[in-house]
């Protein structure tokens, strides 16, 4: 299985945490909250050296286009740690985008052209903002759609169309952010009319709603379940997420598993006074996992799982 990070196409992650953020640099999230912002290349490689020690090997980055999302930082952060990072192109939810952005008044073939482009071509590094495009070396591995609260959002319809587009002509999957949890069903069921199998499709934030029997359907499907959340208690408690693996286990369902931290602000980064920090996944969560006899359950959520969610498929190989 080949999976493409920024550094070039790798055969093989290891360890892999599969919804993070590492670098936020400006944007929405930044303007709103100063604890978001994330820019702090020698931060990143004290975060990331910490989980190395303890065996991670790749994360999925999910900062989206319009995020301060940074591929140089990526690049210079994968050089110094020897970390696989998968980058993302694509979209958080449409609402946090201006009215004037191209977003909202491009055609879908449009976007294809340009999502394609970052992840055949290289990412730009001022996120597609225009008017110039600098063309990174690194290239995207996935593509982000957003939902909302219950609800597709502004456009996503229209976006899905784009998004499936892109995904089917390079092979790469679609990563999501399903707010709270909810529309799951509704997304697979959007992208499927464009042709994209359940099984090509990331679900993050899924376990903000930590209904056992709604995810059994969701993996049934054939989609990829991202538990995001655990070491941020504020959230739920790491014991309502050990319950729901050993559910889908239980179901035979472990191989749609896959975990990440999503620490998306400062206040989540010990090296930046905060925590839970990168390591708790491996650490504490991990652990929890094998007490309760899901260790196998956890590895492959952990190495074959993302393998097989992230590898480029059809028309990239």
């Amino acid at each position: 299985m080949t999976v493409r990070t920024v550094l070039g196409d790798v055969e093989e992650l290891g360890v892999t945490y599969a919804h993070e953020h590492l670098f936020m640099t400006g944007g929405w999230p930044v303007r709103e909250e100063p604890d978001y912002r994330l820019d702090s290349l020698d931060a990143a490689v004290a975060e990331v050296s910490a989980a190395r020690r303890l065996g991670l090997s790749a994360v999925v980055e999910m900062t989206p286009l319009g995020f301060g999302r940074s591929p140089s930082l990526m690049r210079e952060l994968a050089e110094r740690t020897g970390l696989h990072v998968v980058a993302v192109t694509g979209f958080h939810k449409s609402r946090y985008y201006a009215d004037d952005h191209w977003l909202h008044r491009y055609a879908a073939d449009e976007i294809t052209e340009l999502l394609v482009a970052e992840i055949e071509l290289g990412m730009d590094e001022y996120g597609l903002v225009g008017p110039l495009v600098r063309r990174s070396p690194a290239r995207a591995g996935a593509i982000k759609i957003a939902t909302g609260y219950h609800a597709l959002g502004r456009g996503v319809g229209r976006l899905v169309g784009a998004v499936a587009a892109a995904a089917l002509a390079t092979g790469v999957p679609v990563v999501s952010h399903c707010d709270k949890g909810t529309m799951g069903h509704e997304l697979l069921d959007a992208l499927a009319a464009e042709g994209v199998a359940a099984d090509r499709v990331v679900l993050g934030h899924i376990d903000h709603n930590p209904d056992a029997g709604h995810l059994i359907s969701l993996a049934e499907r054939g989609a990829y379940l991202a538990f995001d959340r655990p070491g941020r208690i504020k959230y739920g408690t790491d014991g309502e997420i050990v319950a729901l693996v050993a559910e889908l286990a239980g179901h035979d369902l472990g191989d749609r598993l896959l975990f990440g931290m999503d620490l998306a602000r400062r206040s989540y980064w010990p090296s930046l006074g905060g925590g839970p920090g990168l390591t708790y996944l491996l650490e504490r969560f991990v652990p929890r996992l094998k007490a309760a006899g899901l260790g196998d359950v956890a590895a492959a959520a952990l190495t074959g799982n993302p393998a097989a969610a992230f590898a480029l498929r059809g028309p990239a190989l």
